[in-house]
């Protein structure tokens, strides 16, 4: 099974979801989050980017290419890390603007 498969095994497991919650939340099947976890299929870049945020975790968590969940700031300047949290909000902004209307 790969890292990826693993990874997001445990973190569903880990949040006491099943299946069916995890694909609720990120907009996809259950059969699709199934072939994740069986290493049967593997997610587009939008689709791990959606899942490391449902997670709160690194996309290289995710893929198994770092041991820790979060990404360190530690020595980044004050100016760097406002760059980040700016960055972080018009991420947001965007993934807000794209949800589709139900209205």
């Amino acid at each position: 099974m790969s890292e990826f498969a693993n990874r997001l095994r445990g973190l569903r497991l880990k949040y006491y979801w099943n299946q069916s919650q995890l694909a609720k939340r990120a907009g996809v099947s259950t059969s699709l989050i199934s072939s994740y976890e069986k290493a049967e299929r593997f997610p587009s870049v939008d689709m791990l980017i959606k899942l490391s945020d449902i997670f709160c975790c690194t996309t290289d968590y995710l893929l198994g290419l770092e041991y820790d969940m979060k990404l360190s700031v530690d020595g980044l300047s004050d100016k760097q890390l406002q760059l980040i949290v700016d960055l972080i909000s018009e991420l947001k902004k965007e993934q807000i603007s794209s949800l589709p209307k139900n209205h």
